[in-house]
């Protein structure tokens, strides 16, 4: 007989009670207890009757609740090499773009190495077939300063013809020996105008010849490779040590006898050279390309600020400056001359051409009224000049031929990087980055600063020495030593007496000739040849009763045989 469904149910929770007190009694030595009622519990599920799929879950009071794992699924394909390093570069990312990097930057500087060892080597085979002579020209004013030669043989160096000027024929032959063929001496004194005609033509007559100058044959033979005029750079402008340099007040400077003479040869005659130089560097900066220049060496003290003492120096500097402003701005308007370019070098302290002016310096001429006044300053002024290290000469020539080749021939424009030329590219931004106006030489840059700042603080700053030296002498026991010592001033003799009368002996003469002998003398010269000059120094009467201090100037322009000079308080007539 078929056993009925609540007869199946009571089996069941009998079998269930029976197997649960099984399970408590034994689960201590049963490990896989679980195992064993999940496999039981399946068979019963799978080869029971139908209906018991409705039947309760199993609860085993100590087992917990357990359901029937879904059956494992299938084992997952092997992975390919593409998705193994798919899956590895989204895990390293980092490391990944390095490599990346890495590998673009190699192939970047094998294939820019080779294209610029191939422009190398076409670029020697064209200047070797097609330029086999050397054709720019470049002018140094002035090739006798202490710069001028190792400016002169750097050039020469870098493959320029360089035509100089000479003040005098010995220092010709002195500067053509040092050479290798390339380099012509002419002579050119700047404080003689007379000169520069004579010099003009002998520079065309340098340029149509050929080059170098020891080989043998004609000089003049015809050549299809012409020499250019390609840049000119001026030392004139440069003063050197001399007497008309010598610091000084400027009411002491005598302008004819000083001013004018360094005005003329560091001023007018450049630019009169300069003048007619012009056209034929027009000219040929047409024919060629490249930037032609033309550079004007200035000292950084006159030029930028204008120390005291100094004016026969600062004054001429100023108008030098001045002038190669407008003639920049001239060229910028022009046509046909936008290649050329004006450029003004402040030069410091560079090897041993600094002028030192306290070797020269004498207070021998000046009145004892300007001793009085600015004696205590300028000596001031001398012991607080410092003693500069002066820039090596090889970063002032360097500086220099970086504007005459645009940066191509200096010595760093060689510097490779990874088979990259980096130093041109540095070299052309140095050149565009200091424009037409840099400073070279120690102390320049820090006179270029304080051009900058306001006036005030300027002059305060150059009056800072005088003040210190003051503090300096009144806080010392022994006053210190004057470097030019200063004459007791005379007493003045009453208006009344007359001024034929010899005075008392225990009186100190009011009378003071301050002119020499020979200075007189000059002033008998006919009228003629004063005329000229009228223009530059004027004529200054002063009164019976007034202090009178007159320069060399103004004595000669004025016809005055002697000056007397009045330099104490006047005695009260009696």
């Amino acid at each position: 007989m078929v056993p009925t469904i609540d007869e199946l149910e009571q089996y069941f929770e009998s079998v269930e009670r029976f197997v649960s007190d099984s399970l408590v009694a034994v689960s201590p030595d049963l490990p896989n207890i679980r195992e064993a009622v999940n496999r039981l519990w399946v068979d019963i599920s799978r080869f029971g009757p139908p209906g018991l799929s409705s039947l309760p879950d199993i609860h085993v009071p100590g087992l917990g609740a357990f359901q029937v794992p879904p059956p494992p699924p299938p084992p997952p394909p092997p992975k390919s090499l593409i998705d193994k390093t798919g899956d590895w570069i989204i895990q390293h990312p980092w490391v990944t773009s390095g490599m990346v990097i890495s590998a673009l930057g190699a192939g970047l500087l094998v294939g820019c190495s080779t294209l610029h060892m191939r422009s190398i080597h076409r670029r020697r085979i064209r200047t070797t077939a097609a330029q086999p002579e050397k054709r720019q020209v470049v002018v140094v004013l002035g090739g006798d300063h202490p710069l001028g030669l190792p400016l002169i043989m750097e050039l020469e160096k870098q493959g320029y013809i360089v035509i100089t000027s000479v003040s005098s024929p010995e220092a010709v032959s002195g500067i053509e020996n040092k050479g290798h063929g390339y380099v012509r001496a002419l002579i050119l004194d700047p404080n003689e105008p007379g000169t520069i005609p004579i010099f003009l033509r002998s520079l065309a007559s340098t340029l149509s010849r050929r080059f170098p100058i020891t080989a043998a044959g004609d000089p003049y033979a015809p050549t299809p490779y012409h020499p250019l005029l390609y840049s000119v750079i001026s030392f004139l402008t440069m003063p050197t040590a001399s007497v008309h340099c010598a610091p000084a007040p400027l009411e002491q400077i005598s302008l004819r006898s000083t001013y004018l003479p360094h005005l003329l040869s560091t001023h007018i005659a450049p630019l009169q050279t300069l003048q007619a130089l012009l056209p034929l560097l027009r000219t040929d900066a047409q024919r060629t390309r490249g930037r032609k220049s033309i550079i004007l060496c200035l000292p950084a003290a006159d030029a930028r600020v204008g120390l005291p003492f100094s004016g026969v120096s600062a004054m001429s500097a100023a108008a030098t400056l001045r002038a190669a402003d407008v003639l920049r701005r001239e060229i910028a308007t022009a046509q046909g001359m936008g290649t050329i370019r004006i450029v003004t070098v402040d030069v410091g302290a560079v090897g041993l051409s600094q002028v030192d002016f306290g070797v020269a310096t004498t207070t021998d001429d000046w009145t004892p009224s300007e001793k009085a006044t600015y004696g205590a300053a300028f000596s001031a002024l001398e012991e607080t000049r410092g003693s500069r290290t002066p820039e090596d000469v090889s970063v002032f020539v360097d500086s220099l031929i970086a504007v005459v080749s645009a940066g191509v021939k200096t010595k760093g424009a060689g510097n490779v990087v990874f088979g990259i030329g980096l130093g041109l590219v540095n070299e052309k931004i140095k050149d565009w980055m200091r424009g037409d106006r840099f400073s070279v030489g120690a102390g320049a840059d820090t006179y270029t600063i304080a051009s900058f700042l306001p006036p005030v603080l300027l002059d305060g700053l150059l009056a800072l020495p005088r003040i210190l030296v003051d503090i300096r002498n009144r806080l010392l026991p022994v006053p210190s030593t004057q470097r030019h010592p200063v004459p007791v001033p005379p007493l003045v003799p009453p208006a009344s007496a007359p001024p034929s009368e010899t005075p008392p002996p225990t009186v100190t003469s009011s009378l003071v000739l301050h002119r020499s002998l020979d200075r007189i003398s000059t002033v008998s010269q006919p009228a003629a040849t004063t005329a000229p000059h009228s223009d530059v120094v004027g004529d200054y009467e002063m009164g019976s009763d007034a202090d009178i201090e007159s320069n060399d100037g103004d004595l000669e322009s004025s016809g005055v045989g002697s000056s007397w000079v009045s330099l104490g308080p006047r005695e009260s007539s009696d």
